[in-house]
């Protein structure tokens, strides 16, 4: 299970399972009361996905983090797909 980075006591990270069956999203947690998902497109652009406990709040701090982290969270994705052998796959969003 990659790990991207860790901020405000969440881990940003990547389930291998979901690599191979969906495409390219960050799961983020508290370690275990709350999570939630983001797909992310090679732009770095980002779209909530499901939410279970974070607040609002919480939810535009996860954001920001993303944006800020963004560059650094494709390229260990498109490293880790290119590693372990796996097409990556991206999801195009919708407004």
């Amino acid at each position: 299970m990659p790990k991207f980075f860790e901020l405000y006591g969440w881990r940003f990270f990547a389930v291998m399972f979901d690599l191979l069956n969906e495409p390219f999203h960050i799961h983020v947690t508290d370690k275990g009361k709350k999570e939630c998902k983001y797909w992310v497109t090679p732009e770095g652009a980002f779209q909530l996905a499901f939410n279970r406990g974070f607040s609002r709040h919480e939810l535009r701090k996860i954001e920001k983090a993303i944006t800020m982290h963004a560059s650094q969270v494709i390229d260990q994705y498109q490293i880790y797909c290119y590693e372990n052998g796996i097409q990556p796959d991206y999801k195009t969003l919708t407004r």
